[in-house]
This record gives structure tokens, C-alpha cells and sequence, in this order.
């Protein structure tokens, strides 16, 4: 089955500032960066870049966050250059200073009396921290949408544990990757720990999942189906996807059960990854953000270096041939390592007019669609999608549970009181 034609890929792939997909995007709340990148009040701006658009991020005397403009509105100098003091971000060049909201609040060479500065446009844009992440709005609406209130924005700090990497490739095959059903099976072969969760033995023994998709208010609702070792049971995960390019993966791999993904492009060649991990019931060991930066490969993330991942294709991802032989599948360490290091190995945007596509890649397919449908309503004129309510964002369904075999897939989803790990259903009872 053939992928998608050059300008429908162009379609889903370009977000820069007037395309299509970028206006689109820029209809809703995103992430920015980990609230970690401005460690505390007055600390130095940071250079940032969104969709395509240069940005300034810096945290004033208050500790509020502001996103602006890169470039001063007076001659175009860089504010990455500026002075972070007293309530605000001054640049270098002629001393105007800026508030978190991008208002000018100071030229120094203009007259007690001048109006210049509430003449200019301010050069922010509305911030929010929630869930150890600076969120952004860079939509067009003079009042943003309600914020997307995830379930892990709303936990205490020791449930939750958060990472971003810079993706050196475009944002949909980071996200088409963590939709791909039938990858687990091999990327992520042997990396696995049983003594956690023998559940997941599945994964190996299955190798042709069962996938089933439902759309949704706020995005669309995937199942995905594998059988376990007792011909009786299957394993189901609830995987939602959340526009514009969020999904929440009932993982389990460690304390932690749950992760919830974003991939917000930076430009059309690259984009932010985050993995935030949480749990609204399990207060964690002491070990658990070592385990998880082992686990997924999160330790191998260079702050230094823009946040990119220590392996890279130059390196081939510390690809060992020697773990390769004896240890997993790929020779690579940690999950997600693995998915950086093979979306990225296609390149920075991968050309699926090239593509054959199997019955393993449905949900692949849906999501490729989907994202058709939506942004083609949007052209014409259609609020964007998710945006008209009828949702709760902390109550979107995601979990794991283990019933009968020939328990119907779409079942699974109009049964949201089976909550976790191996339930009894009226077939059971």
C-alpha cells in the first residue's frame, strides 16, 4: 500500500509561519521547553525557536515567564543578548526594556511625556507553567483557548518526572513512530524487564497485534491488542491522541506507569520531544528518575548541547554490535533512544510518497488521515479541532488491562471502569 503523495506529505510536514499546518497548530496551547531552562528569577535569557518563528524566553524579578519576539521592535537586535533585571528584559543595544508580556515599560532615550512605547505592538506571547513545562500560546485569538489541563499538570511534583529532546527530524515521524503498533515487537525486543510487569512478554510473543482507532472530541482513542501466553487473556492499551501532537501511553515500565509524549516542532527539520512520566497514585522511590533516564535512555540527553541526544547519526545512537547480539534487538540502550535513533535515521523528512505500507501500520494510517481531515477543515474555514469542548482533559482515558481473548476491541474503550492489569469482565465471572 503506497504512503502519501509528495503535497500531502508537504501538508502535514511544513509548520512555518503561514503554511497550513503551522496555522494550525498555532490554534492551540504547546509546550515551549522544561521549566528547568530558566532555573530561577533574573537568570539569563534563553534563545528559543517555535514552528519556525525565534524566540526570547526569560524568567523576570517575580519568577513569571516570558516568551517574546526574539528581535527588538526598534532596530531588530537580538534580546537574547539582553539584561534580565528589575522586572524585565532590556536589550543591549539602545536599553528598551520589555515585561513577560512583551510591553515596553522603558526607552530611555525618549522624553518623560513620549507615547512611543504604548504605540508599538507589544512582542509577547501568553505563558503558562504547568507540569514542570513553560507553555506558550502563538495563535491569532486575543483571548487564548482553555489551557490543556493534562491529568499529570495536576500532580505533586514527586509524580512527576519530565525530559525533552531535540529531535533532529521532523515532527511527524517522531509522533507517527509512537503509533506504530507492530514496532515493539523489534525495536524494543528484549528491553523489557519481566520481574516488573511479565504482562509484557506479549509484546514478544504477538507479532501481530490487533489495533482499532475511534475518534474523539479532542483527537481520536486508539486500542491496541496482544496476546499473552495464556490463550485466554490478551493485553490491551487505551493510547489516546490528543491534538495537536500529544499522546498519553499507559507504558509501565516502571514505578511510573504512565508517559505523556509531545512533539512540538522547532522548525520543519526538527522538533522538541518531551517524555513526562507520572503516576496520580504511586509516590516513587528515591531511584526512580535514575531508572527511568537508564530505562528510556533519558540519560544520554546533553543540556550542553541544545539538549540533543549523546547518540546521533554520526555516531549511529552508540549503536553496540555487541548488545546487538546479546541484549536487545537494536544494540541500542533505552526505549527511547531507540525511537530517536530510527526516526531520525530516515532522515529529516522522510519521503512517504516512497513508502509500502502493511496492515501494521493502521494506525499509522489513521493518524496520517486524521491529521489530513483536520487541517483541511481548518483551510476552510472550521474551528480547529478539539477546540469546542465536550472533553475533560484530565479524564481522557489511558491504561492497561488484560481480559478475555475474544473480548471485541472497541469494547475495550466503552468499558472505562476496567481500569488496570487483569480485570474481571462478565465473561470471567
Amino acid at each position: 500500500m503506497a504512503g502519501l503523495t509528495k503535497e500531502e506529505n508537504d501538508l502535514l510536514t511544513r509548520t512555518g509561519p503561514g503554511t497550513p499546518m503551522g496555522r494550525l497548530f498555532r490554534e492551540y496551547w504547546i509546550p515551549a521547553m522544561m521549566s528547568e531552562r530558566l532555573p530561577a528569577p533574573d537568570c539569563a535569557p534563553i534563545a528559543l525557536q517555535l514552528m519556525g518563528e525565534r524566540l526570547v524566553a526569560f524568567r523576570d524579578t517575580e519568577g513569571r515567564v516570558g516568551i517574546l519576539d526574539e528581535f527588538c521592535p526598534h532596530r531588530r537586535a537580538s534580546l537574547v543578548y539582553g539584561r534580565n533585571e528589575e522586572g524585565g528584559l532590556r536589550c543591549v543595544y539602545h536599553a528598551w526594556k520589555f515585561d513577560v508580556g512583551g510591553r515596553i515599560i522603558d526607552i530611555p532615550s525618549e522624553l518623560p511625556n513620549s507615547r512611543l512605547a504604548q504605540s508599538i505592538k507589544p512582542i509577547g506571547y501568553p505563558t503558562q507553567e504547568a507540569g514542570g513545562i513553560v507553555w506558550t500560546y502563538l495563535g491569532p485569538r486575543s483571548e487564548p483557548p482553555p489551557f490543556p489541563d493534562f491529568l499529570f499538570t495536576k500532580q505533586p511534583a514527586n509524580r512527576v518526572m519530565g525530559w525533552h529532546y531535540h529531535q533532529e527530524c521532523n515532527y511527524l515521524q517522531g509522533m507517527e513512530a509512537d503509533l506504530d503498533i507492530a514496532h515493539p515487537a523489534y525495536l524494543h525486543a528484549h528491553a523489557v524487564n519481566p520481574l516488573l510487569d511479565a504482562t509484557r512478554r506479549a509484546f514478544l510473543a504477538d507479532k501481530r497485534p490487533r489495533a482499532y482507532a475511534r475518534e474523539q472530541p479532542f483527537g481520536f482513542q486508539t486500542v491496541w491488542g496482544w496476546k499473552t501466553d495464556d490463550p485466554a487473556k490478551s493485553l490491551f492499551w487505551v493510547d489516546p491522541f490528543v491534538v495537536p501532537f500529544h499522546t498519553m501511553v499507559p507504558a509501565s515500565r516502571t514505578e511510573l506507569r504512565w508517559i505523556w509524549h509531545a512533539w512540538v516542532p522547532i522548525d520543519d527539520h526538527s522538533h522538541w520531544l518531551y517524555y513526562v512520566h507520572y503516576d496520580p497514585e504511586i509516590n516513587p522511590g528515591p531511584d526512580e528518575r535514575s531508572n527511568l533516564g537508564r530505562t528510556f535512555g533519558h540519560d544520554l540527553i546533553d543540556p550542553d548541547n541544545d539538549y540533543k541526544s549523546r547518540g546521533n547519526r554520526k555516531n549511529m545512537h552508540l549503536l553496540d554490535r555487541g548488545r546487538q547480539r546479546t541484549e536487545n534487538f537494536t544494540g541500542i540502550r533505552g526505549i527511547a533512544a531507540q525511537d530517536v535513533a530510527i526516526s531520525q535515521s530516515m532522515g529529516t523528512i522522510v519521503d512517504r510518497s516512497r513508502e509500502n505500507l502493511t496492515s501494521g501500520d493502521v494506525l499509522v494510517m489513521q493518524l496520517r488521515s486524521y491529521l489530513l481531515k483536520i487541517v483541511r477543515e481548518h483551510m476552510s474555514g472550521k474551528e480547529a479541532a478539539g477546540l469546542a469542548g465536550g472533553f475533560s482533559y484530565p479524564d481522557i482515558d489511558s491504561r492497561m488491562v488484560i481480559v478475555p481473548s475474544d473480548t471485541p476491541l472497541p469494547e475495550i474503550l466503552d468499558h472505562p471502569e476496567w481500569k488496570w492489569g487483569e480485570v474481571q469482565t462478565e465473561t470471567t465471572l
